[in-house]
């Protein structure tokens, strides 16, 4: 037995391949559209919390991307 600190979180290194970056950037595109403008509004809801999940993924990786943070009218 080793004294030695464990690795909690062994994946907290990991980095997204710049494929999955696009795919993560391509699918916040397509939820922010339908955040917008859907007129389901459980789907509306939906699509605006997958948007701040997805946020929140994408600012974690620190990439580089454009976020609209405006504030939809319902």
């Amino acid at each position: 037995m080793t004294n030695e600190p464990v690795d909690q979180n062994p994946a907290a290194g990991a980095r997204l391949s710049p494929e999955e970056e696009e795919r993560l950037r391509d699918c916040y595109r397509v939820l922010h559209g339908l955040a917008a403008s859907c007129q389901v509004p459980s789907v509306r809801a939906a699509a605006r919390a997958a948007v701040a999940e997805l946020h929140a993924a994408l600012d974690g990786q620190a990439l580089d991307f454009e976020y609209y943070s405006h504030r939809w009218s319902d």
